[in-house]
Order: C-alpha cells, then sequence, then structure tokens
C-alpha cells in the first residue's frame, strides 16, 4: 500500500503528475471555463488561471506549504475549483467539508484533520471555532470579503510544486460505521485515473458543458464530469440549493448549452415529476448520468422516452468512478450499475476473499491505481479495509456473464436520504445519550420525496416517561438535519442475537415498511 505522504521527501516530480491547467489556459485563454449560476459570474481560462495562482500565492502568505490542508467550509460556487487548483500548484492538501454538519462534527473533522488555513463563508462563521487558525472568510459575489480582496491584492505564483503519484491532494471527509468521521486520502494516482476515466467514458471534450449540482464537499459533485470537464478545456456550470424546476431551466438554456450532467435517482424523479418536464426536451444534453443508488425501471423508461435515457454509474468516496454503463444496456439490465472501467478491476468475493463466479452474490471489491489508499490517521481502518490489494466496498451484488456488475444492496446499515449517506450508528451514539433511552436502533426506511429517512425505533429505560415527538427535537442542532430521524417507534424490547447484538434484518422486516 503507498504511503500517501511518501513524497515530502522528494524532488523530482513524477511524469503525470502536471500543470495542466496552465496549459488548457494557453491552448483556450478566451474559452469559458467557469460559470457561477448562483451569482451570475462566468469566467474563461485565462481569468480562472490568474485568480488560481493569486490564491496560491495567498495560501504561501498564510504560511501554507506542502502536505498541509486547506479546509473549506464554504458553499457550492466556482470559487471551490480556485481553492483546489491553488491547494494543488503548493502541493498542499484540499478539504472540503460539509456544511450541513452540525457545529459538534465540525469541530471533530477540524480536529482531526488539523488544517492549516481555513476559508469560511459568513454565514457558517459562528459553526466553526478555528482556535486561532488563519481564516479567509468570504460571502458568495461580494467583492469585499477577505477571500476576494487577498486575492485582488496577490501577485500571481505561477510555479507548480514538485510532486509524486502518491502525494496526498485531497480529504474528503465521510461519516464512520462507526459514529466517527473518517477522512478519505485522496492522492494524485487517484485524481490521474479519474480525469482519464471519465474523458473517455462520459464523452468529454472541448466544448462541452458540465451543469454540477451535488455538493462540492461530495466527490459527486466536485469530481464526476466536472473536473475532468477542466481537464478537456470544457466548462463547469455551478449549481447551490438544487431546485428541480431550476435544474430543468438549466438543462434546456441555450446560453449555457449543458451537455453533461449528473445526479442522483431522487433529484431525477423529481424532475421527471415536474410540471416543466413535459414542456420541452433538452437539445444540447449528451449524458447525463445516474449514481448513489440503482436508478427504477420506470424512472430510466420516463427518461428515455423524453430522448435521454440516462447512464448509471458506480462509485464511492474511496474510489469515485469505477463503473458505468451505456444507457442502451442499462435500459436493458434493470439495477446493473455497469462494467468496470479501464483501469479499474472490479470482481464480487466471499467473506475468505475468494472470488466468486457470475451470478453468485458476494461483496463488489475494488483494485487499481483509483483506490484510496486509505483513512486519514487510522491505519486500523485501513487494513480492514483492504484483503489482498482488494478495497471492501461493503456492497453485497453479482456479476452476470457478460462482466456487469450488479449492486443488490448497500452497505450493511447506511442508507442514503436525498443524494446523502447516513450512517444509523453516528446518530443511534447521539440517541443513547438520552437518559431516558435504554435501547436504540435506526434504520433507513423508503421515502417517496428523499428515497430514504431514518426511522428510530428505540427502548425506554423504566420510569421515563417521554415522547418521540420530544426526543427527535433534542437532536437538532447535534447532528446535521438530513441524519435526524423522520420517526421514531417506541418498543419494550429490541429483537436480539445470541451474541446480544440488535438484529437489523429482523427490525427492518418488521418495521421497514
Amino acid at each position: 500500500m503507498h504511503n500517501p505522504l511518501s513524497s515530502s521527501a522528494k524532488a523530482a516530480p513524477e511524469a503525470l503528475v502536471v500543470d495542466w491547467l496552465a496549459d488548457i489556459a494557453r491552448i483556450y485563454p478566451q474559452q469559458a471555463s467557469l460559470i457561477d449560476l448562483v451569482t451570475g459570474r462566468r469566467f474563461v481560462y485565462h481569468q480562472t488561471f490568474d485568480r488560481v495562482c493569486r490564491l496560491a500565492a495567498v495560501f504561501r502568505s498564510q504560511g501554507c506549504t506542502r502536505g498541509d490542508r486547506v479546509m473549506a467550509l464554504v458553499r457550492n460556487s466556482t470559487d471551490v475549483y480556485e481553492m483546489m487548483f491553488a491547494c494543488w500548484r503548493i502541493g498542499a492538501v484540499f478539504m472540503p467539508v460539509n456544511w450541513r454538519l452540525a457545529p459538534a462534527e465540525l469541530a471533530a473533522i477540524h480536529s482531526d484533520g488539523d488544517p492549516a488555513l481555513l476559508i469560511v463563508d459568513d454565514e457558517f462563521a459562528a459553526n466553526l471555532d478555528s482556535s486561532g487558525k488563519p481564516r479567509l472568510s468570504r460571502s458568495p459575489g461580494s467583492a469585499t470579503s477577505s477571500y476576494e480582496r487577498a486575492l485582488a491584492a496577490a501577485l500571481p505564483d505561477r510555479s507548480f510544486a514538485a510532486i509524486d503519484l502518491d502525494a496526498m491532494n485531497m480529504l474528503m471527509y465521510t461519516s464512520g460505521t462507526t459514529g466517527k468521521p473518517k477522512g478519505v486520502i485522496g492522492n494524485w494516482r487517484m485524481t490521474t485515473t479519474m480525469l482519464l476515466q471519465a474523458a473517455t467514458n462520459a464523452r468529454l471534450g472541448p466544448g462541452c458543458v458540465t451543469l454540477t449540482a451535488a455538493p462540492l464537499f461530495h466527490t459527486a459533485g466536485l469530481n464526476s464530469f466536472a473536473t475532468p470537464t477542466l481537464h478537456v478545456g470544457g466548462a463547469i456550470a455551478v449549481m447551490d440549493n438544487w431546485q428541480p424546476g431550476a435544474c430543468l431551466a438549466h438543462l434546456r438554456d441555450p446560453d449555457l448549452k449543458i451537455t453533461h450532467t449528473l445526479g442522483v435517482p431522487t433529484q431525477f424523479l423529481a424532475m421527471s415529476r415536474h410540471a416543466d418536464f413535459s414542456a420541452g426536451g433538452f437539445p444540447f444534453l449528451r449524458v447525463a448520468a445516474v449514481g448513489g443508488a440503482p436508478p427504477t425501471e420506470e424512472l430510466m423508461r420516463t427518461w428515455a422516452e423524453k430522448g435521454h435515457a440516462l447512464m448509471p454509474g458506480y462509485g464511492m468516496t474511496e474510489a469515485f468512478g469505477v463503473a458505468n454503463m451505456e444507457p442502451e444496456l442499462a435500459m436493458r439490465k434493470p439495477g446493473a450499475v455497469g462494467r468496470a472501467m479501464a483501469m479499474t478491476r472490479l470482481r464480487i468475493a466471499d467473506e475468505q476473499g475468494l472470488e466468486l463466479p457470475a451470478g453468485e452474490r458476494g461483496e463488489i471489491q475494488l483494485a487499481g491505481p483509483g483506490i484510496t489508499p486509505g483513512y486519514w490517521r487510522q491505519p486500523e481502518l485501513t487494513q480492514a479495509a483492504f484483503v489482498d490489494g482488494w478495497f471492501r466496498t461493503g456492497d453485497i451484488g453479482f456479476m452476470d456473464s457478460d462482466g456487469i456488475c450488479f449492486l443488490v444492496d448497500r452497505k450493511k446499515d447506511m442508507f442514503i436520504s436525498g443524494g446523502e449517506n447516513v450512517y444509523p450508528a453516528e446518530v443511534e451514539n447521539l440517541l443513547a445519550d438520552f437518559p431516558e433511552i435504554s435501547q436504540v436502533a435506526v434504520i433507513g426506511i423508503k421515502d417517496p420525496v428523499w428515497g430514504e429517512v431514518g426511522k428510530a425505533i428505540v427502548v425506554l429505560r423504566p420510569g421515563a416517561a417521554v415522547d418521540a415527538a420530544e426526543l427527535l427535537g433534542r437532536c437538532r442542532g447535534r447532528i446535521a438535519a438530513y441524519k435526524i430521524p423522520k420517526a421514531m417507534l417506541i418498543l419494550p424490547s429490541l429483537p436480539l442475537s445470541a451474541q446480544g447484538k440488535v438484529m437489523k434484518n429482523e427490525l427492518r422486516k418488521l418495521y421497514g415498511g
């Protein structure tokens, strides 16, 4: 396994780690690069490159150097890409964080990631104590924030850090199954693999325009088609506060000419049920990819009848964009997430790590240069995540005779609510602290709007007098709103295994409806 910090002792750059943004800015200086749909700002490549170089100088002036983390607690904006590229120029690590998290959650991530510099939107300033560390404030659309003032005053730094493929360049936090946030290490090997695979599989090229609507603290929003679009000279249109009507309007906008987009099934379902869906087609759209969960047959059929069959895909923060499939083939294979991409290996294995034949269900495991080397400061978790060099996704699937992977179930307990991963252990840890609660289990149940929501099943301590509404109300401000269960059931007991563990499969059967 590679050491993510091994580059610190090396002086010579890898041949594949190059200043490609500078090259694209030289080739396409006047071509559109970034379009901020929140503020209306538009940039061409020479402007984007100039801002990135200025921001790199600002980072250096704040004491940031190779290997340091730069934490960004900001809403979706084209500024996020400037931050990422500025980090990469000086060999620093970009660390975008979910602004929807509660202050206690942000504090845990801040402590674990130990950033050298913070960039924080004004509206989130009170949610994070930076402990005296340097901070740049940002206000969308304002030219007077410390972020914009520092950028305007800086002299562009066009140097590019000598770095190698195993150097860490990204740290993205995702909730862990233990309830503790885990930092997924990204490196240049992963980034380079993503750039090469995405261009081919998504048919990206100069002049394409990607609409990114997912949060940019998620790999789906930040990477997906987005970063690879800039690698080939295309443009990214950044959307904030996703709404189905607004997204439909952007996809039809003759000025934007959106060619690529990605969303979760919940979003494509919401758009298909919106009154404006029938208003017309999407004349410029080439690829509409769907991830996070397999789309239903009905959803695939609805979009195909519109002339834009969805392209399913499979990936995660630890290994984004590892499989996809042609929309036409997906229509014939409902539930499939696709074939492994060219630089990725995918297998179905049993508990002992032995590969299973076609048709048999087992764990989806991955290998290749696009897989994370591990988790930040968690060696035991890193070791447990790999078997014989294969990354254990925890997802259950099977492979058909054509080499196409089908996703049967997600990680044992995790569910997805509106595109956000929710790990029940995190919610259970909070509820278990309430003095009235003796036992608790959280499961995901189907929801017509969010796909899935949480349902808490609890046993109260003897003599406790409290209702479900009060208990759920106490969760507000302690964890992100999307993690708070939408329902609670109070029972006299929970089904337990011989080892004393809560049998969640039984709870899903009994109360998952």
